[in-house]
């Protein structure tokens, strides 16, 4: 079971203040968690406030993840047509001013970045089926090919950094996580019965993973130890549980890409103790997630 856990709040005063606010506000509701969401059929990363209301947009073509920076920048991967045809594709960080600080293209399907914590960024190039290391300056460090490589835009999804230097990789086609070392020899696997989305390693050394329909805990030796299964929740609608964040609390911050309800937080105990009712995010085919009003990191 996820316990609340103590993180550094040396970043908590960045959080949620950090966008000037712009345009016109597109709804309102009461205690709506100010939020970085990337929608794909609206082809734009949004930022909502405590209200509810866009404060800021960037167009974003088919990105499927996104980070608020320590310093305030939005970091995501970028697609320039999905990547048909060889289009450009890649990962980018943008300020609050939307200037471009820093860019790295390829091509094929990419859906997943992360800022490393030696300031190098990791991007999964999916159709690829490579893990990409580039540095600060943009120049390609390292990669290496996944064990689901060939299956190209169902290849992976989300890929994270680990806190001992490995990479935990969600093998979408594959139904598994996947851990890796540096060199990217393969260390462990957590098999899912869905198409798996997100993988997230807990402070307690479990591997939590989302997918197309449910959500599944394991213990360090692959053991399932917590489940919720989209029929558990029929009032949201799943379509399917993509993008996912742990809260402080314990409880997880869902998107359900397409489905009825596009974002709920959700206990241990299964019950739904918060869920969107925006008229704006209905119908948002929406992967790509992260809360503004816990104190960072931000466990995703």
């Amino acid at each position: 079971m996820i316990k609340p856990f103590h993180v550094s709040l040396c970043l908590a005063l960045m959080t949620g203040l950090l966008f000037a606010e712009e345009g016109k506000p597109s709804t309102t509701t009461q205690n709506f968690p100010p939020l970085l969401f990337t929608i794909e059929n609206m082809k734009k990363i949004i930022r909502l406030d405590k209200t509810g209301n866009v404060v800021w947009e960037y167009p974003a073509d088919t990105a499927r993840d996104v980070w608020q920076l320590p310093n305030g920048n939005v970091l995501f991967p970028y697609s320039i047509s999905n990547g048909a045809n060889h289009a450009e594709t890649g990962a980018m960080e943008v300020t609050p001013g939307k200037k471009i600080v820093w860019k790295f293209a390829t091509f094929g399907q990419v859906y997943s970045c992360q800022r490393m914590a030696n300031g190098n960024t990791l991007i999964g190039a999916t159709q690829q089926g490579k893990l990409l290391i580039v540095n600060p300056s943009g120049v390609l460090v390292k990669s290496f090919e996944i064990k689901n490589a060939k299956a190209g835009h169902s290849s992976m999804r989300s890929v994270r950094e680990l806190e001992n230097g490995h990479f935990l990789v969600a093998e979408e086609s594959a139904k598994a996580a996947r851990e890796y070392d540096q060199e990217g020899k393969l260390l462990r696997e957590f098999k899912t019965p869905y198409p798996t989305f997100s993988a997230i390693r807990l402070p307690s050394g479990n591997t939590l993973t989302s997918g197309k329909t449910g959500i599944m805990e394991f213990d360090k030796e692959g053991v399932v130890v917590w489940e919720l299964k989209s029929e558990d929740l029929p009032e949201l609608g799943i379509r399917w549980f993509a993008g996912l964040q742990v809260l402080p609390n314990g409880n997880l911050f869902i998107c359900n890409a397409g489905g009825k309800v596009p974002l709920a937080e959700i206990s241990r105990e299964k019950k739904v103790v918060w869920k969107s009712d925006l008229d704006l995010l209905k119908g948002a085919m929406g992967h790509g997630i992260q809360r503004l009003d816990v104190p960072a990191p931000s466990l995703k």
